[in-house]
């Protein structure tokens, strides 16, 4: 199993596209973050399947990934 403190995918993007990598991701078991746009509003669930982040809000996306990281370090099975 990685380590959710090592790995953890961010996809930040403004344009409506479907990446491969979001689903690779996803399937190695790594949290996600990503925009609401395009394919990655469709395959995840916020706060289930991965989190998603807005791009022009940076102070609100940084303090999702930070209090993630920080509930992670109290109880690593946070992700599984």
């Amino acid at each position: 199993r990685f380590s959710l403190y090592a790995f953890r995918y961010s996809n930040q993007i403004l344009q409506p596209v479907m990446h491969g990598t979001v689903i690779e991701a996803m399937n190695y078991g790594l949290p996600i973050f990503a925009t609401k746009q395009g394919g990655s509003a469709e395959i995840i669930v916020d706060g289930i399947s991965g989190f998603h982040t807005d791009p022009n809000k940076c102070d609100e996306s940084s303090n999702k990934i930070a209090n993630f990281s920080e509930k992670c370090k109290v109880d690593a099975e946070c992700w599984n």
